[in-house]
């Protein structure tokens, strides 16, 4: 789709999306004090209170005429009877909750949620004079090993040592705490904790060749520690997601601390919200604080040092300003928000600026609409659509359900942010006898792609279809088409100026085909089911320059004691580079890709249960075999295989 279209259509939707916070009033009055909806907005006030309803106590239902149904009785009664001399005290406005928690303590329990293991509490006669604190905590391990034989080596290639091809194994242990406090102390302040700890292993590093072996003609290579793939830089990590309080007032929110704002592009701060409701229908939002580093998982990079994109120099701890307003509305038929942030760096790079917009729209029970838009107007990259998806859901019976979307991603970062990525800054891989890099000089290696526009695009639609009695058959049917344009590689040294003339990356453009089909009540009341997709090119280069097939079967079945339920799958998957059918050589950046083919099979349970109701363990045991087949130094070239094993557990406790 060309960008003006595109951009056309965002543009559109943000237009809009204000007008769906002032839909006619509707006069369905059932949905009154689920915050949903209230058509009195600002009408319930303690100076004007409605009239109580005829034989009955004061509803707040009926604010008819009553004068003109008066009768004689009626007037009798009312004489003999004194007015009151107060007014009843109005309920608060139910305000929307944008904190992307449920913070209500005094909602129903539904069907679905009755066996729920992670569902909020709801208050109690203890709680409800006091502070409501529910949570859980959560310990999850994880390891991978994996084996094989030797690695496969061009003729003319010589290696002294071992050259085994497996891996040294990788485990990590995590253990995350989150803890909601409602209504602290029976006042208007409620608070969230959610902080997780991930401690890894560092395998030993076998760069300089396994068993102490060399290439012969290639100097030893020096590195730093072997990290595993872990948060942003790698190592153990101490994620404080969020550490927030909310004083909730009548009309008046504000929230303190590190948080999401979901409404607004789901941007993270350390900082002040203030969130106003001008009616149950529609609230304004406005932010501002400091802008954690993109990506970061840990507080040790919350905030590192920067780096400059083009020459890799320490910039040291640069922080970055944030702040936004915006308004978010609800219906009973919509729901969506609209507004504009500022990511500000205190000094080096332009500020980014950008408008965002998402909501859903139920049109009537078997039609919905959704999007999500963002788009850069100032940036140190010139203004672009970033980020679009929209689609919609549509179930003509209760047995058929027709999906269609379309996605565009773009380049969404800050580039002394990005920097922190894919630049050396002197801590990369350098061969013995050349000068070791230094912050202003970085290493031999700079990956600065990330800081161009290289948009992707996604459409899809797919059709589900329930058969058979009580829908015990599902088949589903999908189509995904993928594209990304064609751009222009830039070679650069250390110092930022061009190496060389432009290489020009062809386009990539590749279609999806899936299909499902599963029997819900199968031999011995099992679930069982077969899923597969391929994706070829459209045109001379695929999306990623890789196909794909995969397939999988897959069987589920709940204990008889109903506390747990075991899953089982295999599957196969295979993956094919555009060049594995030829000799690849390496002329120029265009034909250095990758020329191999990929297979692996895996096979493995995961078994659910409830300890008690409030204790669940989760385990799953997974092998896999891949193998590879791979062109260097003009032949085909097959590697042994590698026999892997993953096993995760988890165990969950909730109060």
């Amino acid at each position: 789709m060309p960008v003006k279209r595109t951009l056309a259509i965002a543009l559109a939707m943000l237009i809009a999306a204000p007008a769906l916070a002032n839909p006619p009033k509707s006069t369905d009055k059932s949905h009154k004090g689920s915050g949903d909806d209230d058509d009195d907005d600002d009408d319930d006030t303690a100076a004007k209170p409605k009239p109580a309803a005829k034989g009955s106590a004061q509803s707040g239902d009926d604010d008819d005429d009553d004068d003109d149904d008066d009768t004689a009785a009626t007037t009798k009664a009312k004489a003999a009877k004194p007015a009151a001399t107060t007014a009843q005290p109005a309920e608060e406005m139910q305000k929307q909750d944008l904190t992307g928690h449920d913070m209500g303590t005094n909602k129903k329990t539904t069907a679905e949620e009755k066996d729920r293991f992670f569902v909020d509490k709801v208050d109690s006669a203890k709680t409800e004079k006091g502070t409501l604190v529910q949570g859980s905590l959560t310990l999850s391990t994880f390891l991978y090993a994996e084996g094989g034989g030797a690695y496969g080596l061009p003729a003319n290639t010589t290696y002294m040592g071992g050259n085994d091809t497996t891996a040294p194994p990788v485990y990590w242990g995590d253990l995350r705490l989150q803890t909601d406090f409602r209504h602290i102390g029976d006042g208007r302040w409620d608070g969230r904790v959610d902080f997780r700890a991930r401690f890894v292993n560092t395998p030993e590093n076998d760069v300089e060749g396994p068993g102490g072996g060399t290439f012969v003609g290639t100097p030893p290579i020096s590195t730093q520690p072997n990290l595993v793939q872990s948060g942003l830089l790698g190592g153990n990590e101490y994620d404080l997601r969020e550490l927030w309080l909310i004083r909730n007032g009548v009309s008046t929110d504000v929230i303190f601390g590190r948080q999401f704002i979901p409404d607004l592009g789901a941007v993270k701060i350390d900082g002040v919200r203030v969130d106003y409701a001008s009616s149950p229908k529609f609230t304004y939002l406005g932010f501002a604080g400091l802008y954690p580093l993109r990506g970061s998982r840990s507080l040790s990079t919350d905030y590192g040092d920067s780096y400059d994109p083009n020459t890799g120099a320490d910039l040291g701890r640069i922080f970055t300003g944030a702040g936004g307003f915006g308004g978010a509305y609800r219906t009973q038929q919509a729901y969506g928000s609209v507004g504009g942030v500022a990511l500000v760096p205190f000094s080096t790079e332009t500020p980014r600026v950008f408008l965002t917009s998402q909501g859903y729209w139920r049109v009537n029970p078997k039609l919905d609409f959704y999007h999500f838009a963002l788009i850069d107007i100032v940036s140190s990259y010139g203004a672009q659509l970033t980020n679009l998806s929209a689609g919609i859901n549509y179930k003509p019976t209760a047995r058929l359900r027709v999906t269609a979307s379309f996605n565009r991603t773009d380049t969404d970062t800050l580039n002394i942010q990005a920097a922190n990525f894919f630049t050396n800054n002197g801590i990369g891989v350098v061969p013995t006898g050349m000068t070791a890099a230094t912050p202003a000089s970085p290493g031999y290696v700079l990956n600065e792609i990330y800081v161009s526009r290289i948009a992707t695009n996604e459409g899809r639609a797919s059709i589900s279809a329930g058969l058979g009695t009580n829908e015990r058959f599902e088949l589903t049917g999908a189509a995904t088409l993928r594209e990304r344009p064609d751009f222009n590689l830039n070679p650069t040294v250390a110092s930022g100026m061009p190496a060389g003339p432009a290489v020009a990356i062809k386009a990539g453009e590749s279609l999806e085909l899936y299909g499902s089909f599963t029997d819900r009540h199968s031999f011995k009341d099992m679930r069982l089911g077969i899923d597969g997709l391929n994706t070829f090119a459209v045109g001379d280069t695929p999306y990623d320059r890789v196909t794909v097939t995969s397939i999988r079967v897959f069987a589920a079945r709940e204990l008889e004691s109903g506390k747990g339920e075991w899953e089982a799958e295999a599957s196969y998957s295979g993956a094919s580079d555009q060049g594995s059918s030829t000799v690849v050589t390496c002329g120029s950046p265009d034909t250095c890709y990758g020329a191999s083919k990929n297979l692996v099979l895996s096979i493995g349970p995961t078994f659910y249960y409830r300890l008690s109701r409030d204790w669940l363990v989760l385990a799953m045991i997974y092998l896999q075999r891949t193998s590879i087949d791979y062109y260097g130094g003009g032949a085909k070239l097959s590697d042994a295989p590698i026999d892997g094993f993953t096993g995760y557990a988890r165990i969950a406790y909730r109060f």
